[in-house]
């Protein structure tokens, strides 16, 4: 964690509901699941590349080792709306094709076994995992916000339809109210999840990797792709596997959604950077300088 003390904040509450887990069967969550992973990537059938990374995943397979020590804990960091769903592919076939125990997470503590992690939140007790290396993806906090925003307006995430105390979910509280007073929620609800992760987190850590999203988006991704993998500890064919995953998976190539365009009911709305500027208005970016300014400093927005 940062050695800077925190500000005292106000304290800030979010719409969502806490209530009930809502009960839902196998079939109705594959009825949910199934269409959103088509949509995703139903172009990656017809690129030749995914049928090339088959054997290069079963060769990885055969060779049944890693070029690092296996007890290095290797952790990707994302937050909500910053590539979680790309690097769960992409993490998931690399620890297939590597035999790295893989695992999906969303609280502190990974399982014991695992050997490669994406951290859903980034919120992980580093100390207590090491030896480690890590890559933490950042993005613009207002960015976050905005496509949070639109995408938990419709989304089927069981989370956003629990109801609260009043019988009425977050996500029917975005929809009944105007786009003005939704953002405002939605800032809320950004801050009660993440302002004190991040203005805690260590920016000098040399075993985790700050990688910005508006770079793994632009035209220099590829060095990017190395220099992730390359920090993680792999080299060789391991590594090659892993940039091509990230080829495999990047958003435009696996969905068909062109960089410049929006498409509302998609999981990724738009990859645009500084879509912010078009969507909030001067109170509220007054209110996010107010309660998020020393973040957008620290991570350079």
């Amino acid at each position: 964690m940062s050695d800077t003390p925190r500000r005292q904040n106000r304290k800030i509450e979010t719409a969502a509901g806490f209530g009930p887990h809502l009960v839902e069967t196998r079939m109705s969550k594959l009825r949910r699941e199934v269409p959103n992973l088509i949509r995703k990537n139903r172009r990656l059938l017809v690129r030749p590349a995914f049928w090339r990374i088959l054997p290069q995943i079963a060769a990885a397979r055969m060779r049944n080792r890693t070029s690092v020590d296996d007890q290095v804990f290797r952790f990707v960091g994302t937050h909500h709306k910053v590539m979680t769903t790309y690097f769960s592919a992409v993490l998931r076939l690399l620890g297939y094709g590597l035999r790295l125990p893989y695992e999906k997470n969303y609280s502190n503590m990974p399982s014991t076994s695992a050997r490669l992690v994406l951290a859903m939140h980034s919120k992980l007790e580093l100390t207590e995992l090491a030896p480690y290396r890590g890559v933490h993806i950042m993005r613009d906090p207002r960015d976050m916000i905005v496509s949070g925003y639109h995408y938990h307006k419709w989304t089927h995430e069981a989370w956003a339809r629990r109801p609260d105390q009043n019988g009425v979910s977050y996500q029917q509280k975005l929809n009944d109210t105007d786009k003005d007073s939704g953002l405002f929620l939605e800032i809320d609800h950004f801050i009660f999840f993440y302002r004190a992760l991040l203005e805690d987190w260590d920016m000098n850590d040399p075993d985790t990797l700050e990688i910005a999203y508006e770079d793994l988006m632009g035209a220099d991704r590829d060095q990017c792709y190395l220099n992730i993998f390359t920090h993680l500890g792999f080299e060789g064919r391991d590594l090659e596997l892993a940039v091509d995953l990230m080829r495999l998976f990047e958003a435009g190539s696996r969905s068909g959604l062109k960089s410049n365009k929006v498409s509302e009911k998609s999981h990724m709305r738009s990859g645009r950077s500084g879509q912010w500027k078009a969507e909030l208005n001067d109170s509220h970016i007054a209110y996010i300088e107010t309660e998020l300014g020393p973040v957008l400093r620290k991570f350079g927005y």
